[in-house]
């Protein structure tokens, strides 16, 4: 590597203005596509499966084969309105029936009106009231069915309307001041996480680079050269998101992707232009010769940052094999990006410091770091004084007190292994990512009500021959519905009195029959009272056929009594109007036949639809759904269970399956690269289980942070993207300091000697870039997002004990340890030399 790179430092000595061109020119070009990258960002987690996948499938089925209901649960607005006491429920109701009255000024650009269904534009759906009187009231954003509206779209609008309304309410109801009316669902939860992203990014940019800039110009005595860093890298980061817009094209890219990129890159990039910037001003000091300072830069710093950017790419691009795109195209996206900031570092900053040589450490210049110095005055100097203790005294430390480090770290790292391999993760990405509005609505909904009342889980079942036949009654002209095969209803409500069971399970629906509904009531209630047998009945149902039944009672032509009465009569016309706008029936007749050959079961969790105990509640689910599905393998053709927290179920285990193998990989390819560059068998394997540690503790920290502390439980992501990340980038800084260990052994130094002196020449400088990067990760923790602020203190976390404790103590202590036995590999000699010290020479 070391000719390579060599050549590679004749190059930029002779163009360097040449390679600042090429890289402004394709800056030029990028910045166009750059601009649109945040066009090709999803925010859908179910755009982020394979299309093969039975979740995706069953959503196709339920689009093509069901009718198109206007209170799909999992695509309405949902607006709730917080009350403090029985006044404020009265106003509540008041509220959304004032709306409801006036849902027809809601109009689209061409003065169309956007809501309305059936008659409402807001419909009542739930009230839930706590003891102390405080509650809400839910009701039901029904659209018009314009299909040029985007429901997540229009969030703004419609919230501008609400509040408008609100207003114009208050004025006419002072007292409703009180109420809290908030939109929220999932078309709005989207919106808010778009949006969120959106000034997320406008936050943490500027802190990104503000921290760089200032520990930067602190370390290096100047402002200019604090700034090169973060320009060098930001050509990278916007060719690549200009490279990412086309690659978004082809693939579903998640909006976390540029988040990450962006500290990523800086991050790291910023970090491999530290190494050749401090490299260079080290040999120039000691030299005083411009060329061949830069060129060992290039050559020993360039090895280090190599072989570092190497190990992130591999980390990182393993990810590229995962089977959920979410996963895979941010490893795509990030090995690309790492690429371009390692190119940068290694063509365009050198480039700079070849042109502008000593100049680019103005206002400071090289002999103001001489004995005397002003650079040696001052806090500046104190520092570097300090410094230069510190790591003095961290050495003799490592190797006086090796054994005990050694053991405490092991001692430390038995339980937070434990802790990090043990403890529950959640794949609730809808909390993980909610923020804003929808957010306080989705609180709201959690602390009066069940939390996965708005995401609901399907069980779709096909059958080889209908269940039931569709017509029109000759008198009154409604569509009718009319069971043929007893035995398949009976069985599907069997499955879901078994559904209910689980005590997650907050309602199950599924196919209606109101000839069977009224004999319940009846002896249920032991009258035949046509009162009390609709109350009852509706009691009985949940959800949207409960919304669906209330709606027909009431506006049917004919007294609710005699449907009660006559109900073999008119269960035909009920059960077609309950069993079609319910969504709980679909088939040929859709496309002009009369069959049913599908069945819908829908239910929802008590829990939020995303937690861990709700995605066990799915599990048993399917397992129900596969036994009745076996027990009827004459009968049935297909099954699907699908909805988005299927989806998030199909996912853990799909992805869980896969996570072993990722993590197995990259470890074995950032061992294979490791051994290739050092030609050593133990360090290696000594790089990667300190590296490991590392992760342990960093998990253990996080659990009690936000799991026992805040009550928020670990993302599923969160272990491997951290994973992955460490060990490329935290690789970094063991790759500096073994390398420059490296370099002292060749030149003659003793192991010993040559570990003191690489901790103490590369201590300040694996410090500064520590901080560096340790504070852009943790720049997400000021994100909106719980998702983004675990992300941003779990990778602030493992990089800063790195830096800060594993590379100061325990890797120098593991080295002393070791002795000559660090660099037993392929063609090394004079490996017989007794090694009773860890200071005898080692021939390499």
């Amino acid at each position: 590597m070391a000719v390579l790179l060599d050549k590679v430092a004749d190059v930029i000595l002779r163009h360097s203005k040449v390679i600042i061109a090429i890289w402004i020119i394709a800056l030029l070009v990028s910045v166009p596509l750059a601009l649109r990258s945040g066009e090709v960002m999803r925010y859908d987690t179910g755009s982020m499966l394979d299309e093969d996948s039975e979740a995706l499938q069953g959503l196709v089925v339920m689009g093509t084969d069901f009718p198109t209901s206007a209170v799909d649960v999992s695509s309405i607005q949902v607006l709730v309105v917080h009350f403090e006491d029985e006044r404020g429920r009265d106003l509540a109701e008041q509220f959304i029936s004032f709306l409801d009255m006036y849902h027809r000024m809601y109009l689209d650009a061409e003065g169309r009106p956007l809501l309305g269904y059936g008659g409402h534009g807001f419909m009542n759906m739930a009230e839930n009231t706590a003891e102390d009187g405080s509650g809400i009231a839910l009701a039901a954003v029904l659209y018009s069915g314009n299909p040029h509206v985007s429901l997540s779209d229009d969030t703004g609008n419609l919230r501008e309307f609400i509040g408008g309304m609100f207003e114009r309410f208050k004025a006419i109801n002072p007292a409703a001041s009180s109420l809290d009316p908030v939109l929220t669902g999932s078309p709005a939860i989207g919106y808010d996480t778009s949006q969120g992203a959106l000034e997320d990014l406008a936050r943490i940019d500027p802190f990104t680079v503000l921290t760089i800039l200032v520990l930067v110009g602190l370390f290096f005595r100047s402002f200019v050269t604090s700034a090169t860093p973060p320009v060098a890298i930001g050509f990278a980061f916007a060719i690549t998101l200009g490279l990412i817009f086309i690659i978004g094209q082809y693939l579903n890219i998640f909006f976390i992707t540029e988040v990450i990129l962006l500290v990523s890159m800086m991050g790291a990039g910023c970090d491999y232009c530290i190494f050749i910037t401090a490299r260079y001003r080290e040999k120039f000091r000691e030299s005083g010769d411009h060329e061949q300072a830069l060129r060992e830069a290039i050559v020993w710093a360039g090895e280090s940052i190599a072989t570092s950017g190497a190990s992130v790419i591999i980390g990182v691009g393993v990810l590229g094999i995962c089977s959920f795109s979410m996963i895979s195209t941010m490893g795509i996206s990030l090995a690309i990006g790492i690429v371009l900031a390692l190119l940068a570092a290694l063509t365009l900053m050198p480039s700079v410091l070849n042109i502008t040589g000593d100049r680019i450490f103005w206002p400071t210049r090289m002999r103001e770091f001489e004995e005397g110095g002003k650079a040696t005055r001052g806090w500046y100097g104190a520092c570097s004084r300090f410094g230069t203790r510190y790591f003095e005294k961290s050495s003799l430390v490592s190797r006086k007190y090796a054994k005990v480090i050694v053991i405490a770290a092991v001692i430390v790292s038995l339980p937070a292994a434990y802790v990090a391999l043990t403890s529950e993760q959640s794949y609730d990405m809808v909390s993980a990512m909610q923020t804003g509005e929808s957010g306080e609505g989705m609180d709201y909904i959690t602390e009066y009500a069940d939390s996965g009342m708005f995401m609901p889980n399907n069980l779709v079942v096909e059958y080889a021959s209908p269940v039931a036949t569709v017509g029109k009654d000759p008198f009154s002209g409604y569509g009718t519905l009319v069971w043929t095969d007893r035995g398949t209803l009976e069985g599907i409500w069997d499955l879901m009195s078994d559904i209910s069971a689980d005590g997650n399970v907050a309602y199950v629906n599924g196919p209606f029959s109101w000839a069977d509904a009224v004999e319940n009531a009846k002896a249920a209630t032991g009258t035949s009272d046509p009162a009390t047998v609709i109350e009852h009945i509706t009691s009985e149902q949940s959800g949207y056929v409960r919304i669906v039944l209330e709606g027909l009672l009431s506006s049917l032509p004919v007294p609710s009594s005699v449907i009660v009465d006559q109900s073999t009569v008119y269960a035909p016309i009920v059960d077609y109007m309950v069993n079609i706008g319910s969504g709980s029936v679909g088939g040929s007749f859709i496309h002009g036949g009369s069959g049913i050959e599908f069945v819908n079961i829908t239910y929802t969790t008590v829990d939020a639809a995303m937690s861990a105990r709700s995605m066990k509640s799915i599990g048993d689910a399917d397992g129900l759904m596969k036994a009745y599905v076996s027990e009827n393998a004459d009968k049935v053709g297909g099954k699907w269970v699908t909805g988005s927290p299927a989806i998030m179920y199909e996912v853990s285990v799909s992805v869980g399956d896969e996570f072993g193998k990722i993590e197995v990989l990259a470890i074995l390819l950032i061992l294979v690269l490791l051994f290739v560059v050092m030609r050593s068998y133990t360090i290696p394997f000594r790089s990667i289980l300190t590296i490991l540690m590392s992760i342990s503790w960093t998990l253990t920290a996080t659990h009690l942070v936000f799991t026992v502390l805040l009550g928020i439980e670990i993302l599923w992501m969160l272990p491997l993207i951290l994973l992955v990340i460490c060990l490329g980038l935290g690789m970094d800084y063991d790759i500096l300091l073994t390398t420059r260990i490296k370099e002292n052994v060749i030149r003659g130094m003793s192991n010993a000697e040559a570990i003191h002196s690489a901790v103490m020449s590369t201590g300040s400088v694996i410090t500064i870039c520590g901080l560096i990067m340790g504070g852009a990760f943790g720049t997400l923790m000021i994100s909106s997002m719980d998702m983004l602020t675990q992300f941003g203190f779990a990778l602030c976390f493992a990089i800063l004990v790195d830096a800060l404790v594993v590379r100061t103590y325990i890797v120098p202590a593991v080295m002393f340890l070791l002795g000559r036995y660090n660099w037993v590999g392929p063609g090394r000699k004079g490996l017989g030399v007794e090694d009773t010290g860890s200071d005898r020479k080692v021939d390499l």
